[in-house]
């Protein structure tokens, strides 16, 4: 009898490990789930910027799951910060066996960059010209941080009032803007009175100016034409081995400066969402005027993957 109760026990656990899924991570990615059987995931791809780079690491994730063993939540407990989204993006998809449901479980991403030759990164169109270049920056608006922060902020920004706008500046001051807080914004505009204004602002942060910038809603296609970088979406490998095609709809927040502040997914395979928020995050925009000043612009984007690419 004990031998007979052993025999549904281990067609279980064969049924159960046999049902877990293959994944073909990005190349150099290895993935250490701690023992656990995950069902189903999206794979890990390695972010372009980090592998030009250089950058390797290992990123350690602590998953909430679920009864049903699906991941609910996620933080970061170590890793390179240049590998952290791409991991997240990831993990937030995966589906565990239900033996390890309702529990945490930590998991490993290990990065290791490919060696041989590097990618040649997407190529930019030219810069539009500059109606703000080489006038005097009248105003430093910042919005949103308590004053302590204002004052460590200050001093790090290369642009102060009086100086002379130029659109190299205007680069610097994002990448200090970024390194000091990720999720500020930045941007220069023209006031009412045609003086330069520096506006950083963070998350939810409102102006109190008249003159302040506004949000538009403008239509993908007419949005898609101020593109000026463009970062390709890499077609998830056993996506593309299970002959996965579709479209990823998302719905993106583009900050006054151009660049993409906010994404919330619309509709799209798991599979492929991934590489799609990954891609899209990194594109920048033309501004958008409104009565001479840049504001905010709420648009549609769609990501399709075909076979063909």
């Amino acid at each position: 009898m004990p031998n007979i109760r052993l025999v549904p026990v281990l067609a279980a656990l064969f049924c159960l490990v046999a049902g877990a899924q293959t994944v073909n991570d990005g190349a150099g990615i290895s993935v250490d789930l701690g023992g656990a059987v995950v069902l189903h995931r999206t794979p890990v791809n390695y972010p372009f910027s980090a592998r030009a780079a250089h950058v390797e690491g290992t990123v350690t994730l602590e998953l909430a799951l679920d009864a049903a063993g699906n991941v609910t939540d996620a933080r970061i407990l170590s890793g390179p910060l240049e590998l952290r989204k791409s991991s997240i993006l990831s993990v937030l998809q995966w589906h565990f066996a239900k033996d390890i449901s309702s529990t945490t479980r930590q998991v490993r991403i290990v990065y290791q960059a490919p060696t041989g030759t590097t990618p040649a990164p997407p190529i930019a169109p030219a810069r539009p010209s500059d109606p703000l270049e080489g006038r005097k920056v009248e105003h430093i608006d910042i919005l949103g941080l308590p004053a302590e922060a204002r004052t460590d902020l200050l001093p790090r920004l290369n642009v102060h009032e009086g100086d002379l706008y130029s659109t190299g500046s205007a680069d610097q001051i994002l990448k200090t803007v970024r390194q000091f807080d990720e999720h500020l914004s930045a941007g220069f505009r023209a006031d009412a009175n045609n003086s330069v204004v520096l506006q950083i602002a963070a998350p939810g942060a409102v102006s109190t100016h008249p003159d302040a910038p506004k949000r538009l809603n403008i239509g993908g296609n007419v949005q898609q034409a101020k593109l000026i970088s463009q970062a390709r979406p890499v077609y998830p490998p056993d996506a593309k081995a299970a002959h996965l095609q579709g479209k990823v709809t998302l719905q993106a927040l583009i900050a006054a400066d151009g660049h993409v502040a906010n994404l919330t997914v619309l509709g799209g395979d798991p599979m492929l969402i991934p590489s799609a928020m990954e891609a899209v995050s990194q594109w920048v925009y033309q501004q958008t005027l409104l009565n001479g000043l840049p504001v905010e612009v709420m648009t549609q984007i769609e990501v399709n993957y075909t076979l063909s690419q």
